[in-house]
């Protein structure tokens, strides 16, 4: 019997960004992380854009007031025609979304949108493909400084593979021993058998198994995983 580790990379509830002009591509999302490794639009659970001037212009369906945002958008049969301030849920499934950055289909496509400038867009997390991951206590293989900032905590791949998964904390300068100090704590807490929660930063927060979070000040959760999985 031994424990299992669990870790969950940061998110936000939600994230905004307001047009600067008239264009379908958003500016990248903050607080996400890092932004290459943010290409799952199964991690977004609701879309939603207030418009700045009334000027944009929505598909016929987006133009009604939502009854339910999840699990699945559905909407009432009250008409919301855009105006300034209004807002309008847009579903998150046929939109395209790659390096933190949301491209919307235009009002002519069922379900889109045509923005307009300084129309504000936020977008709604959930737990998606690749944010959370669990190794058993003995996969772990090592733990070594990267830099000042990094630390990288290795476990044999889940696969069985020879290509070991990777693990990569950024944290204030000089914390190695305290990020280390956390990995073998939830290893070897007692009783065994455990599932452990390392890291979770999902949804603003940041909670870990003890107190090494808050004296290691961990930015930035990552993982290079072996291929295939």
């Amino acid at each position: 019997m031994e424990n299992y580790l669990y870790f969950r990379k940061i998110r936000p509830v939600s994230s905004s960004v307001t047009l600067g002009s008239a264009t379908q591509t958003c500016p990248v999302f903050t607080g996400i992380g890092t932004a290459s490794l943010n290409d799952d639009i199964g991690e977004l659970a609701a879309i939603s854009v207030t418009s700045a001037a009334g000027a944009g212009t929505g598909n016929t369906n987006v133009l009604f007031t939502p009854t339910t945002i999840t699990p699945t958008l559905a909407y009432s049969g009250s008409a919301l025609n855009v105006a300034t301030g209004t807002t309008h849920w847009i579903e998150p499934s046929s939109q395209a979304y790659a390096n933190g950055v949301l491209v919307l289909d235009g009002d002519g496509t069922a379900g889109g949108y045509t923005l307009a400038t300084g129309d504000i867009v936020t977008a709604y997390w959930q737990p998606g493909l690749e944010t959370a991951i669990m190794y058993p206590a003995s996969a772990l293989k090592g733990i070594k400084a990267v830099n000042d900032g990094k630390t990288e905590v290795t476990f044999a791949s889940l696969k069985g593979d020879d290509t070991d998964d990777a693990l990569t904390f950024s944290h204030a300068n000089g914390n190695f021993d305290v990020v280390a100090k956390m990995i073998n704590d939830a290893c070897n807490a007692t009783p065994v058998g455990k599932l452990i929660n390392v890291f979770d930063g999902h949804g603003g927060q940041q909670v870990s198994y003890d107190s090494a979070l808050a004296d290691a000040a961990i930015t930035l959760v990552e993982w290079t995983l072996e291929a295939g999985y």
